[in-house]
């Protein structure tokens, strides 16, 4: 799990494009080791194609990309666990089974198996329903199988996509507290989403992407610190003390219920409390009228013109096998196609189009006559 490299992601002007769609475009980021990186932007906008990257299951058209050290991509993904938005199960085996079937896969055997499954049953809170068939879990509890099969590895970094997408509101809850544990595992944690509490509860740092690129970067602590416009409720608030609020400053405003505090400052807010509990008022709530990570995210994604913004498209929605065979690829590069009537890729796509435009490249370069040789294939 521990990394000697002082960045586990390093990308320069890094550039992906689906035919004559760009979808990043000279994209530059940094993660260093033990942080958690929240990448926020709107549906469509790239998050998956980005992670896709990550792991090499994309190539780019242009750029620089180093993980853990590397810029061979194939030798580090098995020190990379990945959480899909959209998991698919055999439902027919249970969370133990299918865990103990992984964990084989990825060359684990005997004692060290059953203690790796057993461990991480434990850490996502499936340890005593591990035995019951898939079929019979919520959304939530699967969503939990998939944070296990990640963490199985003990990985030097977690890539998660939208980890509660289509969860209530419970099963947000419990994603969002497991994923908070893994903290203090010393996991690198780079997390793609478009909710905005998902990053206020477990980020270091916040990048905005729109346009193809980081539009702005921000560290998370600095977002919560005091200012920004505040509403407070109490009781009843007289028409005498209504006056004394306004007086505190002109951006102090008051009705019978309610005091609103725009262009708040620590001092100003200290005053208006001060003045509501001396008067007796009883405060019901205290909270922000706009969240500084809201104020962040609407002018990044409103300073890139709509010209700019690539079409709403959900990149790369088919997940690759959750833990891929280790050694290198034999995938050429993908050569984007020529022609202008190519039709652009639709959604859900886009991933599984690439694979095979470049295994069917493949086929045809060792066939000779474009047929598919008996055996060939086995890595799509």
């Amino acid at each position: 799990m521990s990394t000697d490299v002082a960045d586990v992601i390093e990308i320069e002007d890094l550039s992906k494009s689906y035919g004559n769609l760009q979808v990043i475009n000279g994209l530059s980021l940094r993660v260093a080791a033990g942080e958690v990186y929240g990448l926020l932007g709107p549906n469509g906008v790239g998050k998956s194609t980005l992670l896709h990257l990550i792991l090499g299951f994309l190539k780019p058209t242009s750029g620089r990309l180093r993980v853990l050290g590397s810029s061979n991509l194939d030798s580090t993904r098995a020190q990379i666990g990945y959480i899909p938005e959209r998991q698919r199960y055999h439902t027919r085996y249970s969370a133990r089974e299918y865990l103990s079937f992984i964990g084989k896969f990825s060359g684990m055997h005997g004692h060290d198996l059953i203690t790796r499954v057993e461990q991480e049953l434990q850490t996502v809170g499936l340890d005593m329903d591990a035995d019951r068939t898939m079929g019979t879990f919520s959304k939530g509890m699967l969503q939990r199988v998939g944070v296990a099969q990640a963490l199985l590895c003990d990985p030097a970094l977690l890539l998660i996509d939208e980890p509660t997408s289509g969860l209530d509101p419970v099963g947000q809850r419990e994603v969002i507290d497991l994923l908070g544990k893994l903290r203090d595992r010393g996991h690198t944690v780079f997390l793609c989403t478009h909710y905005l509490h998902e990053i206020e509860q477990l980020c270091d740092r916040v990048g905005v992407l729109t346009g193809g690129k980081i539009a702005v970067e921000a560290r998370v602590r600095d977002l919560r610190a005091p200012g920004g416009s505040v509403m407070i409720e109490v009781d009843a608030i007289s028409t005498e003390l209504r006056g004394s609020l306004q007086a505190i400053s002109r951006g102090v405003s008051c009705d019978a219920r309610t005091v609103r505090i725009r262009q708040n400052t620590p001092q100003i807010q200290a005053t208006v409390l001060h003045r509501l509990l001396d008067a007796g008022a009883a405060i019901i709530a205290l909270e922000p009228m706009e969240s500084p990570l809201e104020q962040l995210y609407v002018r990044a994604v409103r300073g890139t013109s709509a010209a700019q913004q690539p079409p709403n498209l959900l990149m790369g929605t088919l997940e690759p096998p959750p833990i891929l065979p280790r050694g290198p690829s034999v995938a050429p590069e993908y050569a984007a196609p020529s022609s202008p009537l190519v039709r652009q890729p639709g959604e859900g796509d886009t991933l599984l189009n690439e694979l095979l435009r470049r295994g069917g490249s493949q086929d045809s370069s060792e066939s000779g006559d474009g047929s598919r040789e008996s055996g060939d294939g086995g890595n799509l």
